[in-house]
């Protein structure tokens, strides 16, 4: 006869075993001691339970030779089965923690952001994470296949404590993807490998955001690729943005070339030499019925703040929105998707940036301005 799914584990089985020894006890205390002083099955139930745990409080004591053999068989069935099975707990929980430090659980994070893979940027990434104050009130979760004394290591630099968490296994796979939760995440960022080939490390980029979208299509994924030519497909494998490994680097040198003085006014602004001094400031109802005129003179005359440009928030995106109702093809298609079941999401739409528009631009399409806060030049 095959046991029930429940019985399966050594500590169900020890469960079942020491309710059945409090029952029968139980029962065997009432039948042998109430005749003589009426003992009834609440108080046989406390003497079974302080008799089984090796207490022994001696307030209630059996009185006939029945009585006394239960407690003689109680006795020594608590001796056994009690501490066996407090080792088996203890060693439930040792064994969690040993397979959390592996990174072998499933994270119970909400909101929390994602690192997949580990390069040599990687770092410094969650540690301006952190200086962003990202990660005060989020947890962390790294996502990659380094050994144990790599993952110590980094635990020890970051000094997060409990906020950090590792998920160990190789990113591509849907499995290890799933123990990240990426779908109650609130970024994820995908990194490429440096032990590969540049075609190699994007392809494995490529698997691993087609991994995550199969879990998630609305959380935003930003994905470092090798190779330019490879952008278009993370594109389209979803991931929000895409950053070129060295495009950046690139570009700040070619801007040296002509005005050394660009580096030092970009280190200023990404908060290289000292506080972050770009910020960004969420529009309300007010604001979106306005100009951008309007809003940069009121910032200035406020606090001082340099209005820099006008910010679109990602959103997501549906068949719907790429489909003209008013033609009946698209109409059928979008029909026919909803009918069957099947999900309209296509992801999301990347964030929109407008630097410097003209004083007249209207600003109900957007959500936020970026701005540089005041005294920031050194």
């Amino acid at each position: 006869m095959k046991l029930p799914a429940w019985l399966s584990s050594t500590t169900a089985k020890l469960v079942l075993l020491i309710a059945l020894v409090l029952l029968a006890g139980s029962l065997g205390f009432t039948y042998f001691e109430r005749e003589g002083r009426g003992e009834d099955v609440f108080t046989a139930l406390w003497w079974t339970v302080v008799t089984l745990t090796t207490v022994g409080y001696g307030d209630v004591v059996p009185l006939t030779t029945g009585g006394r053999v239960t407690g003689f068989l109680v006795m020594v069935c608590g001796i056994g089965l009690v501490s066996t099975l407090t080792g088996n707990l203890a060693s439930l929980l040792v064994d969690r923690k040993v397979r959390k430090r592996k990174g072998l659980l499933a994270v119970k994070k909400v909101g929390h952001i994602v690192v997949m893979g580990w390069n040599g940027f990687a770092l410094n990434l969650v540690k301006n994470l952190g200086e962003a104050g990202l990660l005060k009130e989020r947890g962390l979760v790294l996502v990659n296949a380094l050994p144990q004394d790599a993952r110590d290591q980094i635990a020890y630099q970051l000094d997060l404590g409990d906020n950090l968490e590792f998920v160990f296994g190789n990113i591509i796979q849907e499995s290890v993807v799933h123990r990240a939760r990426p779908e109650a995440a609130k970024v994820i960022y995908l990194l490429s490998q440096e032990n590969m080939e540049a075609k190699d490390a994007d392809q494995q980029t490529l698997y691993a955001a087609l991994a995550v979208r199969e879990q998630t299509k609305d959380v935003p994924l930003y994905c470092e690729v090798v190779l330019p030519e490879n952008r278009k497909h993370l594109l389209r494998a979803g991931a929000t943005e895409t950053l070129i490994r060295g495009e950046i680097a690139s570009r700040v040198l070619g801007l040296m070339g002509s005005n050394q003085s660009v580096w030092a006014f970009l280190q200023t602004l990404l908060g290289m030499r000292g506080d972050n001094v770009l910020d960004f400031h969420p529009l309300n109802a007010e604001e979106k019925a306005g100009s951008w005129r309007g809003l940069a003179d009121a910032m200035r005359r406020a606090d001082g703040c340099l209005p820099l440009a006008l910010c679109q928030f990602s959103r997501a995106l549906s068949l719907g929105d790429i489909l003209d109702e008013g033609q009946a093809l698209d109409k059928f298609i979008l029909e026919l998707f909803q009918n069957s079941g099947r999900d309209t999401r296509l992801g999301s739409q990347g964030p929109g940036v407008r630097v410097n528009p003209p004083d007249d631009e209207p600003l109900a399409a957007y959500d936020a301005v970026l701005f540089l806060k005041p005294g920031a030049a050194q």
